[in-house]
């Protein structure tokens, strides 16, 4: 794998650490990020060689621990208990970085208003091996090309100009892969009914959205199109796909997944404020 974070001058804390932020975390050093520049302040994490693991930020802070970026990767819910003890050492040289769900930049900056800068990042699980897609916006004076490195080894980041539609963003992206995975399952569970055995279901399930996704990336068409090149009139994929696109039923369906999604980001957000 190429580095490129050996050369990142900035000292990191993580104030959680779970699957997200975990996974972004081992990308990070797997692209070279020095582990000794990095911190993490969360009883429940998995221990990494040379990151520093503190139960507390008061037990960070006894340490003698100073950072240049924390990144927030708790529960959108702990943030109140949170903030009254790192806001303080959110000072002005500080990047304030959040995978928080629903936490606006306009909550980050009353929360943290000492902050160099306020980054909203919404990654999703495939930053685990680059392949992600992380929407980015941030109010302060952000370093661009430093929040560029950072964010580089992850995947694709698609930067907003600000976070009115993060919402929608993080349960589209964000919660994405697990509908997806959902799909693949479902998928996979029509091909048992219909004979064929669970792990042959599978591996021909995610082979057939595998490639089907690496196609239209590497292609440039539009799915309908790709779909099209597929099925031939009366053919046996277009009755299949009849069956898809009757009534509209599978957007609706999609619809309201998202919907549903995407409000309870707004209740997340809403709780995360009232424990302010």
């Amino acid at each position: 794998m190429t580095t490129t974070l050996g050369t990142f001058a900035g000292r990191l804390l993580l104030v959680g650490c779970g699957n997200m932020a975990g996974a972004m975390l081992d990308r990070w050093l797997a692209a070279g990020l020095d582990p000794a520049r990095v911190a993490v302040v969360d009883p429940a994490a998995t221990p990494r060689d040379g990151v520093a693991l503190h139960a507390s930020l008061a037990d960070w802070a006894a340490a003698g621990g100073t950072a240049d970026w924390v990144m927030l990767g708790m529960k959108p819910q702990q943030l109140g208990e949170v903030a009254s003890d790192l806001a303080p050492l959110a000072t002005d040289g500080v990047h304030l970085l959040s995978i928080l769900a629903g936490v606006s930049l306009a909550d980050l900056a009353e929360r943290f208003p000492q902050a160099r800068a306020q980054v909203r990042i919404l990654p999703n699980l495939a930053v685990r091996i680059g392949a992600g897609v992380s929407a980015v916006a941030r109010l302060g004076d952000a370093d661009g090309d430093a929040v560029a490195a950072l964010l580089a080894p992850l995947g694709q980041t698609v930067e907003l100009a600000d976070d009115a539609a993060m919402d929608l963003v993080t349960a589209f992206t964000g919660s994405g892969p697990a509908f997806v995975f959902r799909l693949i399952e479902a998928y996979a569970a029509a091909g048992e009914r219909l004979g064929l055995s669970p792990d042959e279901a599978l591996r021909l399930a995610a082979a057939t959205f595998g490639g089907a996704t690496a196609l239209l990336a590497d292609s440039g068409e539009k799915p309908g199109a790709l779909a099209a090149k597929v099925a031939s009139k009366g053919g046996m994929t277009q009755v299949g796909l009849d069956i898809l696109d009757t009534d509209g039923q599978l957007v609706a369906l999609m619809t309201n997944v998202l919907r549903a999604a995407r409000d309870r980001g707004r209740e997340l957000a809403d709780i995360a404020r009232g424990q302010g």
